[in-house]
């Protein structure tokens, strides 16, 4: 479920709108209730980019492996380490290092560009690697499975 910004905007207006009213009716300087007003759609804003950027849903949350459960990964090594599929971990095995790495990278949220520079190659090639690693998995999955 997404973050709904105009059903959240909705809702906002008509909180600040009760809001401003009862001030209003309880004698509050105008200045006062617009500083107020400015306050609360900044820490709105805030918010909103927060909330947007969250994916867990009251559906899914409780199905998630808590962090704390997870081992790091930093290396190689730790990588092939959580590979429970054993022909899948003797596949990857067999990579050479620099793809490994690049898988290591991408795993870490490293961008493409910034792999680039990591790792003193093009883009494009770490594209073209990428694909080539898609495409023998692939084929690598539908030998398995046969």
């Amino acid at each position: 479920m997404a973050y709904n910004y105009a059903k959240e905007l909705e809702k906002w207006n008509v909180w600040k709108n009760n809001e401003e009213r009862l001030l209003r009716k309880l004698g509050v300087n105008e200045q006062l209730i617009q500083q107020l007003r400015e306050y609360d759609w900044e820490s709105f804003k805030v918010e909103r980019s927060t909330r947007s950027r969250q994916y867990a849903t009251l559906d899914t949350f409780f199905l998630n492996i808590p962090y704390e459960d997870k081992r790091e990964i930093q290396s190689i090594s730790d990588l092939l380490d959580e590979i429970e599929n054993e022909a899948l971990f003797y596949y990857l095995q067999q990579l050479d290092e620099d793809t490994l790495t690049m898988i290591l990278l991408k795993i870490l949220g490293y961008s493409t560009k910034e792999i680039s520079q990591i790792m003193r190659i093009s883009c494009q090639t770490i594209y073209q690697r990428i694909m080539r690693l898609k495409k023998s998995l692939r084929n690598f999955v539908d030998s398995d499975k046969k």
